[in-house]
């Protein structure tokens, strides 16, 4: 343990080609191989969609519930700049690392589920967008988001691994260098302004649901409901990603940095279910939760996994215990995930009788594109200076 990180350094002395990483990238090209039948085969013959449930796990999955996962960047870097927790500063490279490849898996995703991916083209035709559609302001600002803050973003470790070891480089490196302070404020304003749209738009997209959405799920505050979600789920993840690779790797962590990340998730999530449960007492749907149904059912997994995940935060703040730490992320990543999936999925019924379950060339093409995005997590930080560590 160590009280403050004052540096970022690769992960020395850890061979890249590990066993967790062949086999990340295994079901990564087994994904790949089924992503290739899939468009020479079509959606039909690969995926259990069908015209009640037009949408399948990638985007539900890998799209709208794991974007929130990968928002880390977004709500550390709030918490960073906007409300001066400066020491946060130090694992902004492992939140804009786990953002930026969470969002390209998910939208290489959506690229697999278009029915047509030969019409893409139209995006680069404004002339034909429907501009009443949430779609296009989530197919509009989700590319941006990622292509230009979050791959901007990460350009400093890229520039840090040239200057060290190809010096033939180092005077292109401080001219780009010197192009992105200027840029920065710009950058770090679209950072924000970006996933609060597209994050906020994705829970629009299931206002449109109607009352195929159930009840507990279906109110005018979803939009707002899902951008909280993505704030406390973007902590649980960079925690819980710290912690893992202190573990995996031995790196020293620094306790007081993750005691305010776990109060900072903690109030979060307290706030955010008293906001909820409030609105579904105040709409009077709060007698369906205790139906004995799947809804009922659901809604109580959810709520269970984010109260006990608070009592976790706050007992391992209090203990300065790392194991409780991760556990407690790990509740609460389960919680806003499953949050995020039901309303799309689980609790949503399209017509009397439509039934949705992923095919197994969805589930693995869906597990290989996240397998990809750690395999990826796992080559960089080694190569590149992306995880704290002390002086």
């Amino acid at each position: 343990m160590i009280d403050q990180w004052e540096r970022n350094v690769p992960v020395y002395d850890v061979p890249i080609w590990t066993r967790p990483f062949i086999a990340m990238c295994g079901l990564g090209a087994l994904a790949v191989l089924f992503v290739t039948y899939r468009e020479l085969a079509g959606l039909g013959p690969a995926s259990g969609m069908n015209d009640a449930y037009a949408w399948g796990i990638w985007k539900t999955f890998n799209t709208m519930t794991l974007t929130g996962l990968g928002s880390g960047a977004f709500a550390i870097g709030m918490a960073a700049w906007l409300f001066k927790r400066h020491n946060l500063h130090v694992v902004m490279r492992t939140a804009c690392l786990t953002s930026f490849l969470a969002y390209l898996s998910g939208l290489m995703l959506l690229g697999v589920d278009v029915g047509r991916p030969w019409n893409f083209y139209w995006v680069f035709t404004p002339w034909r967008w429907n501009l009443h559609s949430p779609l296009l302001e989530v197919a509009v600002c989700m590319p941006t988001y990622a292509m230009i803050p979050l791959l901007l973003e990460n350009i400093p470790p890229f520039t840090d691994w040239l200057h060290q070891h190809k010096p033939k480089y180092r005077e292109y490196v401080r001219k780009a260098e010197a192009v992105m302070v200027r840029c920065y404020p710009f950058i770090v304003g679209l950072a924000y302004l970006l996933p609060a749209m597209h994050q906020s738009s994705l829970g629009a997209l299931m206002l449109l649901g109607g009352n195929r959405v159930y009840p507990l799920w279906q109110t005018p505050w979803l939009p707002v409901l899902y951008v909280w979600a993505a704030a406390f789920l973007g902590f649980s993840c960079v925690a819980g990603t710290l912690l893992f690779c202190s573990q995996m790797w031995k790196r020293p962590i620094d306790l007081d940095v993750l005691v305010e990340m776990n109060r900072l998730t903690a109030g979060l999530i307290a706030s955010w279910l008293v906001f909820r449960i409030a609105d579904i007492v105040f709409r009077g749907v709060i007698g369906l939760a205790f139906k004995f149904d799947i809804y009922a059912g659901l809604f109580w997994m959810e709520t269970a996994f984010l109260g006990v995940a608070i009592w976790m935060l706050r007992d391992s703040s209090r203990q300065r215990d790392p194991r409780l730490m991760f556990h407690a992320h790990l509740m609460s990543a389960f919680g806003g995930m499953l949050y995020r999936f039901d309303p799309t999925t689980l609790a949503f019924q399209p017509k009397p009788g439509a039934f949705y379950f992923p095919t197994p060339i969805e589930l693995f093409i869906s597990l290989g594109f996240v397998a990809l995005a750690i395999a990826a997590f796992m080559f960089l930080v080694k190569v590149l200076a992306i995880l704290p560590a002390p002086m």
